[in-house]
C-alpha cells in the first residue's frame, strides 16, 4: 500500500509536533507544509524542526496553490480553536478534494455552537467527496471518547464523571498563556470576558458524551474560575508569583431535569499536584479507569492527529465526529 500523501496546515507548536511525528511514519509521506508566518514561509521543514537535515518540504503561504499542486490525501490541520476562523480553510480543503484531520476544538461537536457553519462545511465535504474530522486529546479523547468507549462493558450507565488534572508548567507556552498563568485576577477576568480564553471545548465534550450515551440531557453548563498560586513557581517560559493566577479550574455539567448526570472536572494550572486522568462510571458493573501521571497532552495531541489519518481517508464523506469514524490506533 502506498503511503498517504499528507500536508501540514498550520505550524504552531502542535502543528510542528504533528509534522515531526508524520515524518517518522512509514505509512505517511509528508509532502507539504502551509503557514503564513513570515519567519516560516520559504524555509525547509527540516530546518524549522531542527532536524539537522533538509526534508525537501518547503513551507508555502498559498494554501490553495499548495493543495492543488501537491494533491495530498489529507491535511493535518492545526490553525485555530474556533470554527469561524477555520471555515474558509476547511471549505478550501473540500473544494480541493482533500480529507482533513483538525485540532480545532469546536469541531468536536460542530453543530453545538455553529450549526450553520457546520452544515456548510458538511455539504462542501459531501460535494468534494472528503471527510473532515475534529479531534484531539481534550476535547476528543481524555474526557469524552474514553468514557464513551468504557461503557462497552457495562449493562447500563446512570452517570459519568471525568477528572483531568494537568500541571500546566509542563506544557507548551501557548497553553500556559491560555490558562492565564502569571496574570492578575483582574487580567484573568478581562480575558475570560472575550470568550476566547481558557480551555476550549468543555461544553462540546459534555455534548458529545450525552449524544454518544443517548442521555436525555436538557441543559449543558460550565463554570471557570482561576486557581491562585500559593507560592512562586517558574516554568521554562514564565514565572508565576505567589498571588497570581496559576491556571484554571473548569467544570462541565450535563443535566437531566436538574440532576447532573455528566460531570467533567478539569484542573489545569502551574504546579497542579497528582496529574492524572480518570473516568468513573456509575454503571453495572462499576468502572473506574485511571491514567497515572495523566496523558501528556502536547505529545498525545500530535499522536492522535496522525493516528487518525488513515481512518479519516477511509471514512465516508462528510463532517464527522470521533464517534463516527473508526477508532484511532497506532499508525506505523
Amino acid at each position: 500500500m502506498n503511503p498517504l500523501r499528507v500536508v501540514s496546515f498550520g505550524l504552531g507548536p502542535i502543528g510542528m509536533a504533528a509534522a515531526r511525528l508524520a515524518l517518522q511514519k512509514k505509512s505517511v509521506q509528508l509532502v507539504g507544509a502551509i503557514d503564513v508566518h513570515p519567519d516560516k514561509v520559504g524555509k525547509d521543514l527540516g530546518d524549522l524542526l531542527d532536524l539537522g537535515r533538509k526534508v525537501g518540504v518547503t513551507v508555502d503561504a498559498d494554501a490553495e496553490s499548495s493543495l492543488r499542486r501537491l494533491k495530498p490525501n489529507a491535511i493535518l490541520h492545526c490553525t485555530s480553536s474556533f470554527m469561524p476562523q477555520v471555515k474558509d480553510q476547511l471549505l478550501l480543503a473540500a473544494r480541493c478534494g482533500v480529507n482533513v484531520v483538525s485540532s480545532t476544538e469546536e469541531l468536536l461537536v460542530p453543530e453545538f455552537q455553529n450549526p450553520a457553519i457546520a452544515k456548510e462545511i458538511h455539504d462542501a465535504a459531501l460535494a468534494g467527496g472528503v471527510t473532515i474530522l475534529g479531534t484531539g486529546v481534550n476535547p476528543g479523547y481524555a474526557m469524552d471518547f474514553v468514557a464513551a468507549i468504557a461503557t462497552a462493558v457495562t449493562f447500563d450507565v446512570t452517570a459519568v464523571r471525568c477528572v483531568r488534572v494537568v500541571d500546566a508548567g509542563t506544557r507548551r507556552l501557548p497553553l500556559q498563556k491560555k490558562v492565564g498563568a502569571g496574570l492578575t485576577t483582574g487580567e484573568f477576568e478581562q480575558q475570560m470576558a472575550t470568550g476566547k480564553f481558557g480551555h476550549i471545548g468543555m461544553r462540546e465534550s459534555v455534548a458529545m458524551l450525552a449524544k454518544a450515551l443517548a442521555f436525555p440531557v436538557d441543559k449543558i453548563e460550565q463554570s471557570v474560575e482561576p486557581v491562585i498560586a500559593t507560592e512562586t513557581r517558574t516554568t521554562p517560559f514564565l514565572t508565576v508569583q505567589k498571588g497570581q493566577v496559576a491556571g484554571i479550574r473548569n467544570h462541565g455539567y450535563g443535566k437531566v431535569l436538574g440532576k447532573t448526570v455528566l460531570h467533567l472536572d478539569l484542573a489545569m494550572y502551574v504546579g497542579a499536584p497528582d496529574p492524572r486522568d480518570e473516568v468513573i462510571l456509575e454503571s453495572t458493573p462499576p468502572i473506574h479507569l485511571k491514567f497515572h501521571g495523566g496523558i501528556a497532552g502536547d505529545q498525545a495531541t500530535a499522536a492522535i492527529l496522525v493516528n487518525n489519518l488513515h481512518q479519516v481517508v477511509m471514512a465516508t464523506p462528510g463532517l464527522k465526529t470521533v464517534m463516527d469514524v473508526a477508532p484511532p490506533r497506532l499508525c506505523r
